[in-house]
């Protein structure tokens, strides 16, 4: 009876221990989504002043695509009327918060398209090129921290924090264009831009690739490192086993852990658009949208973008934080409290 009796206040306080953790978790979770939502409230304060204070007129800008080259002033006053230019700043910004709730981020002011669907059609391109981008940077990063934290001072790892230093100290804009000129102009391997298929996406994402795995892999190699000298992986070598045992089952999935953040909060920007990749390879995603939409001055456009960007980042930071604390049990949400 007193086994039995010890056996349920333990299944008990388990129990409450769960029902506590959940608690914690969703408070956690509400108080994140609180602060995303001042984030986005804060982009789209930013985001429209930044377009206001922009040169160039707008109401000119619509009339030109309604009109023509031929306008008069009284054309321009009739579209500034009409779409409530006229109205003071502050109205205009509260009108557009107003559209924000009911999903409608406008219309371009070039192509009269709708700037949210436009958005979400460009959005595949760009999760292609993300995904893509994070597996090869996982791909090279992690082989090459774990060598250089296993062969630690070694001719090994200095060549591989040499080939991370270039990695980290060539810029996007430089590498892609010599992947262009090594790939597509001399060995003529892969098409130099263009989207629809695998050799299409195999420069752009070589390019976010090596850029991201330069940091992953010294990352790796002082998280591993760190897990190496812990007191459970000494006693794991004195009980026998052998070093490949103790870095797969025991080290690697503690060591991972500020990876997995890392790749996370990338994979926020990446998500967002990978501007200057998208540019040069004429990737057709939210980063060369908003870059045509800057120099087009397609303000509805740009406004658009960058707050579809915040929400994107801000959720998958959201998520990254979720997971880590799901990874590592001895993070409790309580800790945020």
């Amino acid at each position: 009876m007193k086994c039995l009796r010890a056996s349920e206040i333990k299944r008990s306080i388990s129990e409450n221990d769960r029902k506590v953790r959940r608690i914690s978790m969703w408070k956690y979770i509400a108080k994140r989504l609180a602060m995303v939502l001042v984030v986005i409230s804060g982009v789209t304060l930013v985001s429209f002043v930044a377009m206001y204070l922009a040169p160039g007129d707008p109401a000119e800008l619509i009339a030109l695509e309604r009109y023509g080259q031929d306008l008069d002033a009284s054309q321009i006053e009739s579209v500034r009327e009409a779409e409530g230019l006229d109205a003071p700043v502050y109205f205009q910004y509260f009108i557009w918060l107003d559209h924000l709730l009911h999903l409608d981020l406008g219309r371009s002011i070039i192509t009269s398209d709708d700037v949210l669907e436009e958005i979400l059609l460009k959005l595949p391109a760009t999760i292609e090129l993300t995904v893509a981008g994070l597996l090869i940077s996982l791909l090279i990063a992690l082989p090459i921290g774990v060598l250089g934290a296993l062969q630690k001072n070694t001719l090994l790892d200095n060549c591989c924090a040499f080939i991370s230093l270039i990695g980290i100290s060539i810029p996007n804009f430089w590498l892609g264009i010599l992947l262009i000129w090594l790939f597509s102009l001399t060995l003529h391997i892969f098409p130099s831009y263009g989207y629809g298929s695998l050799n299409h996406l195999a420069l752009p994402a070589l390019t976010l690739g090596i850029s991201m795995s330069s940091i992953t892999a010294r990352l790796t190699r002082a998280s591993l490192m760190e897990v190496m000298e812990k007191e459970y992986i000494l006693a794991a070598r004195a009980r026998g086993f052998d070093e490949y045992t103790i870095v797969l089952r025991h080290a690697l999935k503690n060591a991972l852990l500020p990876v997995v953040t890392f790749a996370g909060m990338q994979l926020g920007y990446l998500l967002g658009g990978a501007v200057i990749v998208e540019t040069i390879f004429s990737w057709p995603g939210i980063g060369k949208l908003l870059v045509d939409s800057i120099f087009a001055r397609d303000f509805s456009m740009v406004q658009g973008c960058v707050l579809f960007i915040a929400v994107l980042f801000s959720l998958s930071s959201l998520a990254v934080d979720i997971l880590y604390a799901v990874l590592d049990p001895r993070i409790r949400y309580d800790m945020y409290d």
